[in-house]
């Protein structure tokens, strides 16, 4: 840090932010100030195993449509909000007494700063300069003489989440490098890869990397990827025997086995803890040094993760994970308890799969990069304000947050990767990988070359693909022909070209100065089945998009979860444009809804309901009955709604060889009486990651179903899950199982992400007199799914309903919990 002190660069930080243009000041870069920005460094190394399709520079593209005005919202709601304080307290105020609990959150600095200089490279905008400059050089301020340049207190160094901030800090400071080449960023990138290079290692005295991380280690290797991109910058050869060390330490006998584990099973819910996140890091980690070494071994357990995630692991809405694990084979989790789709893990599949196209130019990987941009990806992010939805379920309200969270800063990584996963040079070719609306230019055989695309994909499948040269020219115009189209035809100059869906269809010809060529593509209505998990729903998908029930547009459905399909063929019309609904798609579709009849009963009846592509989704649900299998019943409130438990397990134990986990709090709401959710005090789970001890066998457990608005019920029913016997059961001998009330609004955590049950305020409304007397040791004579009813003396508004009780044996179970008006 030389000699500027931590107090003097919180005032340079601070006098720095009086300066900086307001979000709302238009930028004013001329074009002349642009051109005496440096150029971008080159790489001292060259590949093994060169990329095949190399995106073309993020400066050449000029996009409009969807995409863009997301690219927009990211900078203008989100980059240029952004806390910088925030992101950089943790490396200020690193020897500060009482840090050490905030030290994890070291990794958002460098996230911003990748999004911002992706965001730069595409357009120049001096607000998000300032800030930019301001966060890099405050960090690169923060180093210290060793090179260290973390948020962990000297005495805590290389602990939990350490090595992960370092990895965050060198993909930061590489995209400021390559933004400006200032060598500062450069010289701060070597210090940290010396210091990881002498404090890791198997020579005698150098401490073990899988110690050093979470997630049995993965955690901290997955710092491979921002090390084979400093070897590539700086040719030391030190950094690359590091990655090979890396990879060499997965199979320690503590270690997370990546390659070993992919080779023998193909199955990433075997590897490791199942964490999602931190193994797709490694994944990526994996192919840059593929492609340095020229290890096949590499490359192949990669491509088996990809197939086995395609296969058994992928919504299709784009994305992977439900709370942050790999699941087994067959389990598909979409409700908000499950905490579907982490965006961390949206954005590394989709950084995984854009890796893979430049590797192999092959169309699989384009049309899952599609999949993710035109769904989770935007659906993760708020329009109207730039927030960020940490998980993004397929039912209920999106949780957006601008919180300072890792998912929060990942969103705008992969929004502003968006140029870069449209087109690029293959060989001599210019591959289309997504349709947008815009221009590019690039240079095929030296000769200039604009392309002019016009249309209003994804919504119809009409393209004009207009090829300006400087000269005559001969090259190959490369279209990936989407999987899901049923027809691909291109016309141009009299000729006529059929693609095969899910291939590569070539136009090679000598281009005129000037020429135009149509694509038209049919966007069919795919119905998909949700079995195994939601056999009885179906979810709709037209073109690359899949749809979704909107609350907002269908005020006369009363439960969107009592909505079906007619039968025979469906037919998606465009909806006429609700009020405030601008330009946006709305389609509409015949519908049987379910309405209020006697008693606890529906009547069906034929209605047209309305849907919207799932990225424009505010609040609603994916999942639609199939033809014939609406329920009956009057849905109770608490239906889809999100639920919690007492001990959150994270799954953090290894479970190659464990049983299947019934820890979800999914089936508390699912409306699957076959479904059910245990909780075990003695949990690893979350209470020991937080460093906090082990509940003990027969402490009291809960199963709770919170909703965002309130409700007015009249009585609770509980439906008991399953009995064996080591548990399953609640013991009354010191009390019998009871129902709580929350009556006030839920508290959000102190982020604003999720809800906190720590501060609810429960009232008791009465206990279950009717359950069967037990002890602590003994099962008593429950039926699996055993209703229980509590009715209340008059209707109450509640926002939330919990049971609670002495576990029996090692667990409770729970198959329902539901409030009812």
């Amino acid at each position: 840090m030389g000699t500027i002190s931590r107090r003097e660069l919180i005032r340079i930080a601070a006098a720095s932010a009086v300066t900086l243009p307001s979000a709302g000041t238009p930028a004013t870069t001329t074009r002349v100030e642009a051109a005496n920005r440096p150029r971008a460094p080159q790489f001292a190394v060259a590949e093994q195993v060169p990329e095949v399709f190399a995106s073309l520079p993020f400066g050449s593209h000029e996009l409009r449509g969807v995409l863009a005005e997301r690219m927009r919202i990211n900078v203008e709601k989100r980059l240029l909000r952004i806390d910088a304080d925030a992101c950089l307290s943790g490396f200020l105020r690193s020897n500060t007494p009482g840090s050490f609990d905030a030290a994890w959150a070291g990794e958002h600095a460098g996230k911003f700063l990748d999004a911002a200089c992706n965001a730069l490279r595409y357009r120049e905008d001096e607000r998000l300069r300032h800030i930019t400059e301001r966060v890099a050089q405050t960090l690169i301020a923060c180093q210290e003489p060793d090179g260290y340049l973390g948020t962990y207190a000297a005495a805590r160094r290389w602990t939990g989440w350490d090595v992960w901030v370092q990895k965050y800090s060198l993909i930061g400071l590489l995209s400021y490098y390559e933004l400006t080449a200032e060598p500062a960023a450069l010289r701060a990138c070597r210090g940290m890869g010396d210091l990881l290079v002498r404090t890791f290692g198997e020579a005698p005295g150098q401490r073990d990397i899988i110690g050093a991380g979470e997630h049995l280690g993965m955690a901290a290797t997955a710092v491979l990827e921002p090390m084979c991109r400093l070897y590539r910058f700086t040719a030391d050869v030190r950094y690359l025997e590091f990655c090979r060390y890396l990879v060499r330490s997965y199979d320690q006998p503590h270690g997370p086995r990546i390659v070993r584990t992919l080779l023998e099973t193909g199955s990433v819910y075997r590897v490791a803890n199942g964490k999602a996140y931190e193994m797709l890091s490694n994944l990526n980690g994996l192919i840059d040094l593929y492609r340095l070494s020229a290890d096949k071994t590499l490359l192949d357990a990669v491509l088996r993760a990809w197939e086995d995630m395609v296969r058994h692991q992928l919504y299709r809405t784009g994305t992977l994970s439900a709370a942050e694990h790999f699941q087994p084979e067959g389990q598909l989790l979409t409700l908000q308890a499950s905490n579907v789709g982490e965006m961390c893990v949206t954005v590394t599949w989709l950084q995984l799969n854009w890796r893979l196209l430049r590797l192999t130019g092959e169309a699989r990987f384009g049309q899952e990069i599609e999949r993710t941009v035109y769904n989770h990806l935007l659906a993760a992010q708020d329009v109207s304000h730039g927030k960020i939805s940490y998980y993004t379920s397929w039912a209920g309200c999106k949780e957006f947050t601008d919180a300072l969270l890792c998912c929060v800063s990942s969103g705008p990584r992969g929004i502003s990767l968006i140029p870069q996963l449209t087109c690029g040079l293959q060989q001599n070719a210019l591959f289309l990988n997504l349709y947008v609306a815009g221009r590019m230019r690039c240079e095929p055989d030296g000769v200039p070359v604009e392309v002019v695309c016009e249309t209003a994909f994804p919504a119809e499948g009409r393209v004009a693909v207009t090829v300006s040269a400087e000269r005559a020219t001969h090259f190959t115009l490369r279209l990936r022909v989407p999987e899901w189209t049923g027809h691909f035809h291109v016309r141009f100059g009299g000729h006529r070209l059929a693609g095969t869906p899910g291939q590569l269809l070539d136009v090679s010809r000598t281009w005129p100065r000037s020429s135009t060529l149509d694509i038209d593509m049919d966007m069919p209505t795919r119905v998909l089945p949700g079995s195994p998990t939601y056999p009885d729903y179906v979810l709709l998908q037209r073109g690359p998009q899949v749809l979704a029930l909107e609350q907002a547009l269908n005020r006369t459905v009363p439960y969107l979860h009592r909505v079906a399909l007619t039968g025979g063929t469906v037919r998606l019309e465009p909806a006429a444009l609700a009020e405030g609904r601008g330009g946006r798609q709305v389609y509409e579709v015949d519908g049987i809804v379910g309405v209020p009849a006697e008693g606890h009963q529906l009547r069906p009846e034929r209605r047209a309901v309305q849907l919207v592509p799932f990225a424009d989704l505010v609040n609603g649900r994916v999942w639609i009955a199939r033809a014939g299998r609406i329920r009956g019943d009057r849905p109770a409130v608490t239906a889809f709604s999100r639920a919690s438990l007492s001990v959150v397990s994270l799954g953090l134990e290894p479970t190659a060889k464990g049983p299947r986990r019934t820890d979800i709090a999914e089936f508390v709401t699912d409306e699957d009486p076959h479904s059910f959710c245990t909780v075990n005090p003695q949990d690893f789970g979350l209470a020991n990651y937080l460093g906090s001890p082990r509940g003990r066998r027969g402490d009291a457990v809960w199963f709770a179903v919170m909703l965002r608005s309130p409700a007015s019920i009249s009585r609770i029913v509980f439906r008991h899950g399953a009995v064996s016997a080591s548990g399953g059961w609640f013991d009354t001998t010191e009390a019998m199982p009871r129902i709580e009330l929350a009556r006030s609004p839920i508290p959000t955590s102190a982020n604003g992400a999720v809800p906190d049950n720590s501060k609810v305020r429960w009232e008791t409304a009465g206990v279950l007199e009717h359950y069967p007397r037990s002890r602590a040791s003994t099962p008593p004579p429950l039926a699996d799914g055993q209703l229980f009813e509590l009715r209340l003396p008059q209707p109450l508004e509640v926002y939330g309903i919990r049971v609670i009780g002495r576990a029996g044996g090692d667990y409770a179970s729970c198959a329902e919990l539901s409030a009812y008006g």
